[in-house]
């Protein structure tokens, strides 16, 4: 993910305006007693184990280390135990894995528990809590006070940030009520060990801090293996709703947006080997937006044979990365996964999944991935091949035009907009070559062939802005015509026809003996008639347009455009 430069420096700005400051005034106004150097060792090595050891629970990230730091703001105070999480939110910068920046990381998670400590310390004493043995029942009155401020602020805090950074908050309540449930459950673990550590001082550690890691470190055992499962679940069901898909861009586009619930990523890459020696990028995701032009990313061909052929890699830092000499990527990037694409055992592209973290992706990161290429690229196959039979079904062999079964059912749908008020008129134009007959008994059937071919071309270049061009049979073609009025229509065909009376087209005749070109000169009558002028109905646009074509076109004399008008129809004056 990446993070605005200035949205960075705001919240450095932010960290050295309160963090430093806190602490210093923290130190002078909050004397605390000396620290036992072991035990703080000892606590904080549990605390990390404890955050790494972090597990789903009903899709929410569970982790029980705050009742280590509430012991040691119960033991030595408010300066110790900011200089604690402090420090260890260092470390976990190293140890857990995300995609936003480390210096954002920092400022913010250090900026957000500073404001916790100091107003949760401020509950504690309000409580009637002092940093010290206390009697047992008005020592679990003030840690109970502390516990629960400290997950209110905490959660408000959390929101604020997300507020500000414009994140989604769709699960924050849940995620709110789960930390004050595991804060509550934690919170008889963290006053029971301050008790035992007045009584026993380090081995409070072994009685009580070792045996509960053991516990989580069990639980995290089996937390990993329905966190497994659960990856793959979520893998399944992708690859069940893409070989459901029938579209090669809807299967593409569902590829790239939901493995990140299953192998999170940065940026993505899909890239299509072409003949074995060129690259065409399918798709890309980059911010979120899914496209098919890269912003940060740029490759070159030369980097097929340089890439694994049939092995997912991972490399896992910038250094690593650069060893992709022909792949460059955006500077921000530390770990990249290659994941071939195969089919039947060819090659058929590259999957390419970037992060910002070094080290980001892990082993069962390419189980994944490979379990979901398979999928991938057995849909897309299946999406080719659908659309192709579609394609021939709908498609007029010999001028590649639609064909009268999709114009109808294009039609109906034009229609339906109509009547939604999604357009406000449709209009169609019918064009039929004038003479063609002739010109299959004068030069043969194959130049007749030829010329609708040529035809068909030059009325390709009218096909844009939603409009659909059909070849109707025989030597009749229809272009639909949303979102325009008759007179519109009419100006159109008519350009259409002086366009096509001006062209010279090129033939073989092949009932001549002589191999030779020539150039023939054509017409073609045209007829228009438009809804909602003329009629409500798809059949009768067509039919009333057809009747425009004869009456006022070939009847009229040809090369004419014919415009329906009631029971009258009269040829437009050239």
């Amino acid at each position: 993910m990446l993070i605005n430069p200035r949205k960075q420096w705001i919240a450095f700005l932010l960290w050295l305006l309160v963090v430093p400051t806190t602490l210093f005034v923290v130190y002078n106004l909050f004397p605390f007693k000396e620290i036992d150097i072991w035990f703080i060792l000892f606590n904080f090595i549990m605390l990390i184990i404890a955050t790494s050891v972090s597990f789903q629970l009903f899709s929410i990230s569970i982790s029980l280390e705050r009742w280590i730091i509430f012991v040691v703001f119960f033991q030595y105070g408010l300066f110790a135990e900011m200089i604690f999480m402090q420090l260890a939110i260092l470390i976990l910068l190293v140890i857990q894995k995300s995609s936003l920046p480390a210096f954002y990381r920092f400022t913010t998670n250090s900026l957000m528990f500073a404001i916790v400590s100091v107003l949760s310390a401020f509950s504690f004493h309000f409580a009637g809590g002092r940093i010290g043995e206390m009697g047992p029942w008005s020592f679990l009155l003030a840690a109970t006070v502390y516990a629960i401020s400290y997950s209110v602020i905490n959660s408000l805090v959390l929101y604020s940030i997300m507020k500000m950074e414009r994140s989604s908050t769709e699960k924050f309540r849940q995620v709110a009520l789960w930390d004050f449930a595991t804060t509550m459950v934690v919170l008889p673990l963290a006053v029971a060990y301050s008790l035992l550590t007045y009584q026993l001082g380090e081995l409070s550690v072994l009685l009580l801090g070792v045996p509960f890691l053991l516990i989580l470190l069990i639980v995290r055992r089996y937390a990993f293996s329905g966190e497994f499962n659960k990856k793959l679940s979520s893998a399944v069901e992708i690859g069940h709703e893409l070989t459901e898909s029938l579209s090669t861009g809807e299967v593409i586009r569902i590829f790239t947006e939901k493995i990140r619930g299953v192998v999170n990523y940065d940026q993505a890459y899909i890239l299509d080997i072409r003949k074995g020696i060129q690259f065409e990028m399918l798709a890309c995701s980059e911010a979120g937006i899914v496209s098919k032009e890269p912003q940060f990313f740029n490759y070159n061909n030369e980097a097929i044979p340089t890439l694994s052929p049939n092995i997912i890699k991972i490399y896992g830092s910038s250094k690593e990365v650069k060893k992709l000499e022909h792949l460059q990527f955006s500077t921000a990037v530390q770990s990249v996964m290659v994941a071939p694409i195969i089919r039947a055992g060819n090659l058929e592209g590259y999957l390419l999944m970037t992060s910002f973290r070094k080290n980001f992706f892990e082993e069962l990161d390419k189980k994944m991935i490979d379990l979901l290429t398979g999928y991938f690229e057995t849909s897309i196959l299946k999406a080719f091949h659908y659309e192709r039979t579609i394609e021939k079904s709908e498609k007029c062999g010999l001028t590649n035009l639609y064909n009268f079964r999709y114009l109808t059912k294009k039609l109906s749908d034009e229609l339906s907009l109509f009547h939604e008020q999604e357009i406000s008129s449709l209009s169609a134009i019918i064009l039929d070559i004038d003479h063609f007959k002739s010109i299959n008994d004068t030069y043969g059937h194959q130049s007749g062939n030829d010329i609708l071919c040529t035809f068909a071309q030059i009325l390709k270049m009218y096909e844009t802005d939603g409009r659909t061009l059909a070849r109707y049979g025989g030597e009749e073609f229809v272009l639909l015509l949303p979102d325009f009025t008759k007179e519109e229509a009419v100006s159109l065909a008519e350009r259409i026809r002086k366009e096509v009376e001006a062209y010279t087209f090129m033939i073989k005749p092949d009932l001549s003996d002589e191999n030779l070109t020539i150039g023939i000169k054509l017409t073609v009558s045209l007829g228009v008639s438009s809804i909602p002028e003329d009629t409500q109905s798809d059949s009768s646009l067509l039919r009333n347009a057809d009747r425009a074509l004869y009456i006022g076109g070939k009847q009229a004399g040809r090369n004419r455009v014919g415009v329906y008008e009631g029971e009258l129809s009269e040829p437009l004056k050239i």
